[in-house]
């Protein structure tokens, strides 16, 4: 080395250190260990909406695409129909027409079936279509139902050979039933309520039973929440009424399945008669209609404020407990996006999003809240999972969870990119990681950044699916076109 080069190094090395000091390195995002994406499916597109995909997983029966072609004769466009199995091989593959204007307003799994809500007159509310595909061997069968008074549902369901749908007309509740044998409309009646929601329908194909959650005004125009369970034939099983404390209000509820002596509820609760949450509750349903509702304020959670700086998480803590000390009930004031309730052997998993209302953009997410509790009712652990980078034009269901043992893995989707967290129990196995969307060829490259649209779903036990519209180039591999535009389906596993 000469000595012109050893000068050079010299008089450089302290202005690299400082330039290092001033602009340091990005820190390197981690990856997680414990989360793979073992198969992978593109659907070459060109021109394509991402709206016209349809997705939906079948559990161990496989995922469902519908998707709407280009093709089109006099009667229609034609749409695709394909089953995958769980390893995103093709198990079979068919076209259908449907009319002009056809529109799936919905669509519903059930073990052995799949089933879209179809409008083909947008000006006929009180005409539907049900499309019923039997996924062993791809038979159609289409059910013209006619409901005589136009109704917007809300949601959809089928158990057993009985369509179930929330709707609204004049702004109150109904379920409107439809059997597919008989094909006779009913309402089911015990749910009129001038001041009532339809929070969720929840339906076991085992029992071919249906439970309909409701929020309901109370006389002191407080809300709670009331769960009715029925039979497939429409007669009522359970109707009970959650009486909260009289300074509380039941925002929302999940309910577990019906048991032979119990059934639990959890949701939020807000004080009086605000339309904020302050926290959590749990509620035990036995058949005599006795309750036990046990309320646990977001304070008195572990973990709940993590997602905060360190200072302002003690700051509300300790704003809280003064209240406490003085004899109040500390308030907050959040929106929380309630999921069903999660079974997993002994134990539930109920989880939301929390969130709040940008005027500008939509809604931003904060953080998810995970609380698990036993089959007796007992608050066992908490935890969360901070987002903090995700704002959407419509509040959405954003994080899934899966459940394996004592572990609990959470997980969604932003910017083509997975983050997750894995938990046991209340401990932190892995923070927060980052895995990129899988590719399907080593030289691909993915381009066009943030207005690449997907989502990702839970699919069954830890395993999950994320799909969406990429644009890829590729400038090394003969295999691959240069360019392509591509619907994928990515599995992803948690090991």
């Amino acid at each position: 080395m000469n000595k012109l080069l050893l000068f050079a190094i010299f008089c450089l090395c302290p202005f690299a250190v400082a330039m290092a000091q001033l602009f340091p390195l990005k820190k390197q995002k981690q990856v997680s260990s414990r989360i793979e994406q073992p198969g992978r499916i593109e659907f070459e597109i060109a021109n394509a909406n991402y709206q016209d995909y349809i997705v939906t997983g079948c559990e161990k029966e496989g995922l469902f695409i519908c998707h709407k072609t280009e093709h089109k004769d006099k009667d229609g466009y034609s749409w695709e129909f394909i089953r995958l199995d769980t390893a995103l091989g093709t198990v079979w593959q068919k076209d259908m027409h449907l009319p002009f204007g056809s529109r799936i307003t919905d669509y519903d799994y059930q073990p052995g079936f799949i089933n879209y809500l179809i409008r083909e007159k947008e000006y006929k509310q009180e005409e539907l279509v049900l499309l019923r595909i039997n996924l062993e061997n791809g038979d159609t069968s289409r059910f013209y139902i006619n409901t005589v008074i136009p109704m917007v549902p809300t949601q959809f369901h089928v158990v057993g050979n009985t369509l179930l749908m929330g709707v609204y007309t004049d702004y109150k509740p109904f379920i409107f039933r439809y059997n597919l044998i008989d094909k006779l409309p009913q309402i089911i009646p015990g749910l009129y309520n001038d001041y009532g929601e339809i929070l969720r329908i929840t339906t076991d194909d085992r029992l071919r039973i249906f439970t309909v959650t409701m929020s309901e005004r109370m006389p002191d125009f407080r809300t709670t929440v009331s769960v009715r369970s029925f039979s497939e034939g429409g007669d009522m099983m359970r109707n009970i009424h959650l009486e909260p404390d009289e300074s509380k209000s039941l925002l929302n509820g999940a309910p577990t399945n019906p048991e032979l002596d119990r059934q639990f509820v959890a949701g939020t609760y807000a004080h009086q008669r605000l339309t904020y949450s302050s926290g959590l509750y749990i509620a035990r349903l036995s058949n005599s209609s006795q309750q036990r509702i046990d309320y646990f304020d977001y304070s008195e959670l572990d973990h709940f404020f993590s997602y905060l700086s360190t200072g302002r998480e003690r700051r509300i803590r300790e704003r809280a407990n003064q209240k406490k000390v003085l004899g109040q009930q500390p308030r907050f004031h959040y929106r929380l996006l309630l999921h069903d309730i999660i079974p997993n052997g002994n134990y539930y998993t109920v989880f939301g999003e929390a969130y709040y209302p940008s005027y500008s953009f939509g809604y931003h997410y904060t953080h998810a809240v995970v609380m698990t509790f036993d089959r007796l009712g007992n608050f066992l652990w908490d935890s969360s999972f901070e987002i903090n980078d995700v704002t959407t034009f419509g509040a959405r269901d954003l994080v899934h969870v899966g459940t394996k043992g004592d572990e609990t893995v959470l997980l969604y989707l932003y910017d083509n990119t997975i983050r997750s967290k894995v938990l046991k129990e209340d401990k932190i196995i892995e923070g927060k990681t980052f895995n990129d969307i899988s590719l399907t060829f080593e030289d691909d490259e993915s381009w066009g950044g943030r207005n690449q649209v997907g989502n990702l779903s839970r699919w069954f036990g830890t395993t999950f699916y994320t799909y969406g519209i990429r644009d890829i180039e590729n400038l090394h591999s003969e295999e691959v076109a240069y360019y392509r535009q591509v619907f994928y389906i990515n599995k992803v596993a948690y090991r």
